[in-house]
């Protein structure tokens, strides 16, 4: 995500390079010589340069990879799109398309949190830019990459058929990358397919379980967890479940913030009274 923060990259460029104009400052006080002025200072003025410039580089990555994911959480954690927006814009209009996989990461959120504020525009803006973005790529690994972030927005633009269809195009992608990437989007990719499956099934009772244990797991975002609930509960409605239903709903409710989701589960449970 570096290359999407200007001020990061500068103090990254002015960690890489300060130390060799320190050096470059301080020997010849020392020595009476230039440092570049034999071979070996030459040398040693390039070494410290390159291991400066790689340090630099790789500490201010994990200073905006931080940055970034304190962003999403204000999403995926505390359930409000409307912060993320805000305060995530000024990240989101630096990526342009096409883009890659860091940049489709973050963009895939931000366009979910547009959808929760009603901004639809924004959001299919941002899927024709996801899916150019994967046109674009040239290997497999990158396509898939994109592709796998491109699948949670168009589920709920386009519909869990167009989702399942892509989630198709990526496994084809992923079948022969063995590498420990590859392996994380397969996993991905098959979860994602049975939750979707299990769902459009028909079989209520196979997908409220589903959606039960998501719900009731830690091991996903609270966001994740509140979309599950509200899925459980369309389940139990079609079970006629009042008492389960209204017990998922309240999880929305409880658990749900800002997002748009909180305001449906009240309507249903209004009427559920």
């Amino acid at each position: 995500m570096l290359p999407y923060y200007k001020k990061y990259s500068i103090i990254a460029c002015i960690i890489g390079v300060a130390p060799s104009v320190i050096v470059s400052t301080i020997y010849p006080m020392v020595t009476g010589s230039i440092t570049a002025s034999t071979f070996s200072g030459l040398v040693l003025l390039l070494a410290i340069f390159v291991a400066f410039m790689v340090f630099g580089f790789n500490i201010m990555e994990r200073v905006a990879e931080a940055h970034t994911n304190k962003l999403l959480a204000l999403y995926n954690d505390d359930c409000d799109p409307q912060a993320l927006v805000a305060q995530g814009q000024s990240v989101a209009y630096v990526i342009t398309f096409p883009c890659r996989e860091a940049g489709a990461w973050y963009l895939s959120y931000y366009a979910q949190a547009l959808l929760d504020t009603g901004d639809m525009e924004k959001a299919r803006l941002i899927e024709k830019g996801l899916r150019q973005s994967v046109q674009a790529a040239k290997k497999p690994q990158q396509k898939a990459g994109i592709l796998v972030n491109l699948i949670p927005l168009v589920d709920k633009l386009d519909g869990t058929d167009e989702a399942l269809t892509l989630i198709g195009q990526g496994l084809a992608l992923v079948a022969d990358d063995h590498t420990p990437a590859g392996a994380e989007r397969r996993s991905f990719l098959e979860s994602q397919e049975k939750i979707m499956r299990v769902r459009e099934s028909g079989n209520a009772q196979d997908a409220a379980k589903l959606d039960e244990a998501i719900c009731a797991s830690d091991a996903y975002p609270m966001r994740i967890r509140v979309e599950a609930a509200w899925a459980e509960a369309r389940a139990y409605y079609r079970m006629n479940d009042a008492a389960a239903e209204r017990r998922s709903l309240s999880f929305v409710v409880d658990h749900g913030n800002k997002l748009v989701l909180v305001g449906k589960a009240k309507e249903r449970l209004s009427a559920l009274r």
